[in-house]
């Protein structure tokens, strides 16, 4: 009898901690050996010395190429939170591309969706903003997170006496 108590208890105690596990808040994707400090305006300024350096950058997406051979995001890059989110209040920091091998599915990373991805520089490339020139850094991307959409959430408070029913 005591012995099937204590294997409860502890299958009990291991599902406690595994389902507790699953709630920890862990960086999107996962910042494992990146270069804090590698931002955008350091690639712009020494694109030949920041090649080979692992960054994790975010924002919005703001165009796809999907190709047969290779996919590239367009992204307007935000500061990121803690927890790897762009942060949309702050000023945009410029833009840069991300390119993958193979298909993105453009549903996914459509127009206007928030991003974050780890990636390793690979250098730079012009472009067009309109009829402006603009230089591009590049990376090849590595790993990718689509967020969802912030709703806020709406705080019901009830007071009184009585049975209510909150719809």
């Amino acid at each position: 009898m005591a012995i099937t108590k204590t294997r409860a208890t502890r299958t009990a105690a291991g599902l406690l901690a595994l389902s507790l596990a699953g709630c920890a808040v862990h960086p999107r994707p996962a910042a494992t050996h990146i270069d804090r400090h590698m931002d955008l305006r350091a690639v712009l300024a020494h694109p030949q010395r920041t090649r080979g350096a692992r960054v994790r950058w975010g924002g919005v997406v703001i165009r796809d190429n999907v190709g047969p051979v290779h996919s590239t995001l367009t992204v307007l890059a935000y500061p990121l939170r803690a927890n790897g989110r762009p942060r949309l209040g702050a000023m945009p920091e410029g833009r840069f591309q991300a390119v993958a091998p193979g298909y993105l599915d453009p549903m996914l990373f459509a127009r206007g969706r928030l991003v974050t991805v780890v990636g390793t520089v690979i250098g730079t490339r012009p472009g067009l903003i309109g009829q402006a020139h603009y230089l591009y850094p590049r990376i090849q991307l590595l790993a990718s997170h689509v967020w969802h959409a912030y709703r806020p959430r709406r705080r019901r408070w009830n007071f009184g006496f009585g049975i209510g029913i909150g719809l």
